[in-house]
């Protein structure tokens, strides 16, 4: 009898031990799934412009001042868009290894698009750019962001700082900007889209699953080569009213 209970009693320790391995072990993987951002989800961005621009060229005015981010199993597509009469998408399709670029303002539609590597158009370049990478981090919205420096061969060009998370897995996610060496998606960051100075910082990150098709093009978009979208950005992007 004696023996019986003395074999129950180290059979429920040995039961107790292993059950709490379990929960030590799960732990970080339990953290690691619940985690912001990691495979499939949606950035919500707010977009503020230059006051003085924004006095001098009357389209900025028609432009949203939030942008979407959407990402799958390693596709992004970045997306601009308003009431319905304007959009203007970065698509970058890890399966199909293509870059593209959307661009609706009512009712024309076009996209261009290239293999991963091929020459496509994006935001403005930043002639003389300097990227100095720092050990800073902080959270932003969940995210580990981690801080880099910009600075510029030009003296006289404002120096910033922006900050940009290796928590979602996006394949070359800066592709279409200035800060292609950058491995993360960006979270804080200054850009110009035609010569329209924007300062984009995350404001919402949602977890919620996201539809195939946002990496996909629309068949009724018409195609035409990398010049000629140039060209199109110039011609609604620097329209006056």
């Amino acid at each position: 009898m004696y023996l019986c209970t003395n074999s129950k009693i180290v059979l429920g320790n040995i039961r107790s031990h292993i059950f709490k391995a379990f929960i030590i072990a799960a732990i970080p993987l339990l953290c690691f799934s619940c985690k912001k951002g990691n495979n499939e989800g949606t950035l919500t961005y707010k977009i503020e412009f230059n006051e003085q621009e924004k006095a001098e060229r009357s389209i900025i005015g028609l432009l949203p001042e939030t942008m979407k981010y959407y990402y799958k199993d390693r596709n992004s597509t970045m997306e601009i868009s308003a009431f319905g009469m304007f959009r203007t998408a970065y698509v970058s399709n890890f399966r199909n290894k293509t870059n593209s670029v959307l661009f609706y303002f009512m009712p024309k539609k076009y996209t261009c698009g290239a293999k991963f590597g091929e020459r496509m158009i994006g935001f403005d370049p930043m002639p003389g750019i300097i990227l100095t990478h720092t050990k800073d981090e902080k959270e932003i919205l969940g995210l580990t962001a981690h801080k880099v420096h910009v600075s510029f061969e030009d003296p006289t060009k404002e120096e910033y700082d922006i900050w940009y998370t290796k928590d979602i897995k996006v394949h070359e996610p800066n592709w279409h900007t200035p800060y292609k060496e950058i491995d993360g998606v960006l979270l804080d960051y200054r850009i110009a889209l035609k010569d329209i100075s924007m300062h984009i910082s995350l404001s919402d990150i949602s977890d919620s699953p996201v539809d195939s098709a946002k990496f996909l093009i629309p068949n009724d978009f018409v195609k035409v080569d990398v010049d000629s979208m140039n060209a199109i950005f110039d011609e609604y992007l620097k329209m006056e009213f």
